[in-house]
């Protein structure tokens, strides 16, 4: 793929004269879209990768916590439904969006050589590279074959990669509704304690006080479920910074290629006609889906995890000992910080970043 970039820029550099505005917005997407699966294609090749996949597949899939309780069960579903649905609609965008940006110009070769006879027609191609005394357009038949490997390598490395980010995502977001749950069905106490106020307010008063108080018994279960909520929240919490630190670099790549990218596209559909719609038409599509889904998806983790103060302040602290009101305290102060992924580790990833994106998108294109 690297080399496809070096041929793409050493062809605008040869016929940048010949190239029309149009053709030269063609040759920049492409380009981007090279230098994108450039960068994106290292990330499989790193250790941390590898690392990080294993712990998703063996640690933090819902598959093994299902076994754990009827709702376990049913997020697990759930979030396989999602993940099942969402993989489809993925890989179906990706091959129709490959497919016409073929297929275009494709029929555009058989309608003017065999249908109109075009005189002087010029063969249009998917991709345009040159290299110092190797012309690829020379040969036809092999160049289209080996296009439509290329946007299909593009493509799976653009999307593929961030369909794999998606799936995390919804694991992780699987998890933080099940620990909202956990807090706000934690168990109450079984017996209720008198107090009498005479004894307590050194006064003679025959009234009492009832409330609830967890035994001693039952203090020991509820200091061992406090550790396990404890121990789930920094096991998303760390399982988030590793997502953020091996695709943060990816995320804000993503985000100044979409920046870019995304005024072209529109300036490519600008053009009309039913050749253009179909070959940039699906990929704008795809192109700014990949942002908004990616978005979407993120502030959805970001917003859930925001719950989890209101869900651990429900908690019967009022009904622990001191041990265990302490241990709540300190948990109920680390779920104060929201969970999200950062570019960088500068720009959150989300709704507003998406927004400032689409608004500078559409005031340069217009």
């Amino acid at each position: 793929t690297s080399l496809i970039v070096v041929g793409e820029l050493y062809y605008m550099w040869m016929h940048m004269d010949e190239l029309g505005f149009l053709d030269l917005g063609h040759m920049i997407i492409t380009t981007l879209l090279g230098i994108l699966t450039v960068v994106r294609s290292i990330v499989p090749q790193l250790q941390s990768y590898h690392k990080l996949l294993l712990k998703f597949i063996n640690v933090m899939h819902l598959m093994h916590s299902k076994n754990k309780g009827p709702y376990y069960n049913q997020m697990n579903d759930t979030v396989d439904k999602i993940c099942s649905y969402y993989t489809k609609f993925s890989l179906g965008l990706i091959f129709l969006s490959c497919s016409m940006f073929n297929f275009a110009p494709f029929c555009n070769n058989v309608a003017n050589v065999f249908v109109f006879k075009t005189e002087n027609y010029t063969l249009e191609f998917s991709l345009y590279y040159q290299y110092p005394g190797i012309d690829p357009t020379d040969y036809f038949t092999t160049t289209s074959i080996y296009n439509f490997y290329l946007s299909y390598n593009c493509a799976m490395m653009v999307c593929g990669l961030d369909l794999i980010l998606f799936l995390i995502i919804f694991q992780i977001i699987g998890h933080v509704y099940i620990l909202r749950y956990n807090l706000e069905n934690f168990q109450l106490p079984k017996n209720k304690v008198v107090f009498k106020l005479g004894d307590i307010l050194k006064y003679k008063i025959n009234e009492s006080i009832t409330f609830e108080m967890f035994g001693a018994e039952e203090n020991r279960e509820v200091r061992f479920k406090l550790a396990e909520c404890i121990e789930h929240h920094k096991e998303i919490i760390g399982f988030t910074d590793e997502v953020s630190a091996l695709f943060g670099p990816i995320l804000a790549f993503n985000y100044l290629f979409h920046l870019v990218c995304c005024s072209l596209l529109l300036l490519e559909c600008s053009e009309g006609g039913y050749s253009a719609m179909l070959r940039y038409g699906p990929m704008t599509v795809l192109i700014y889906g990949q942002l908004i889904q990616m978005s979407v998806i993120f502030e959805m983790l970001g917003s859930e995890t925001e719950k989890l103060p209101d869900s651990a302040y429900f908690l019967p602290w009022e009904c622990m000992d001191t041990s265990n009101r302490r241990a709540a305290c300190i948990m109920l102060h680390k779920m104060q910080d929201k969970i999200s992924l950062k570019a960088l580790g500068l720009a959150a990833v989300g709704v507003s970043t998406m927004a400032g994106i689409l608004k500078t998108t559409f005031s340069y294109y217009a």
